[in-house]
């Protein structure tokens, strides 16, 4: 009986043992389901950062619209047969720069003849001419045009205004100018003469100023064609300087 006691505990603590390694596992703990979201979250937030910065930076409105009805734009209908009839008139080169010659005309005339109005005439004239500077002059910057220099393929000059917008301000400016001088509340006492050499004056300095620029920089203020690009007689461009 003693020799069988140590025999029976041996087989009991060896089936308390199987009982031990039988017992199922238990379940994973929380923390380890929800690591997998939490990932997939510092993931997603530097993206939602730098979608909320570009939003920030952006100076355009965002489209939100609040559910209520859109209010029509009464300048959409102007602007639209605005942009019809300037579309229109791109084309017509010759024709728009003989037609503002003859309103220049027409508002010159009429200053001498009325001998008033000088103040009016001479601001049309400096704003015209400030036009005519921006079409002469480069739309980059001083720095860049030497990289054009040395660089040995061909870049058209890209004027900082256009044609069709140089003409387009001066004939409405040249418009505005000559219903001005039927207002008599805008005539200003000033001394026509001394207008006119002044802006002579300035005109020469401003000029000297802008061919200096030109020769320093190495630049012409139109583009010349390619060698070797039209070689076909008779080729002529259709792009329009708009």
């Amino acid at each position: 009986r003693e020799r069988s006691r140590p025999m029976a505990m041996r087989r009991a603590s060896m089936e308390e043992g199987k009982t031990a390694h039988d017992v199922e596992e238990p379940p994973p703990a929380m923390e380890d389901v929800v690591e997998e979201p939490l990932v997939e979250q510092q993931v997603k937030l530097p993206q939602s950062e730098a979608i909320m910065q570009a939003i920030i930076r952006s100076s355009k409105p965002l489209p939100i619209n609040l559910g209520g009805p859109d209010l029509p734009n009464p300048c959409a209908w102007p602007t639209r047969v605005l942009q019809q009839v300037s579309d229109r008139l791109v084309p017509w080169r010759w024709c728009r720069w003989i037609a503002l010659s003859i309103f220049v005309g027409a508002l010159t005339a009429r200053v001498v003849l009325i001998e008033r109005q000088f103040f009016v005439a001479y601001v049309l004239a400096i704003y015209i001419f400030q036009q005519f500077l921006l079409f002469i002059s480069p739309a980059i910057d001083d720095d860049e045009l030497h990289t054009m220099e040395s660089g040995g393929e061909f870049r058209p000059f890209v004027r900082a205004l256009s044609e069709f917008l140089l003409w387009q301000r001066s004939f409405c400016s040249t418009g505005a100018a000559l219903l001005a001088t039927f207002a008599d509340f805008l005539d200003v006492d000033v001394d026509g003469h001394a207008l006119v050499m002044y802006f002579v004056l300035l005109f020469f300095y401003t000029m000297r100023q802008q061919i200096q620029h030109m020769i320093k920089y190495r630049y012409v203020p139109w583009s010349g064609s390619k060698k070797g690009s039209n070689k076909e007689k008779g080729k002529k461009d259709e792009t329009y300087d708009v």
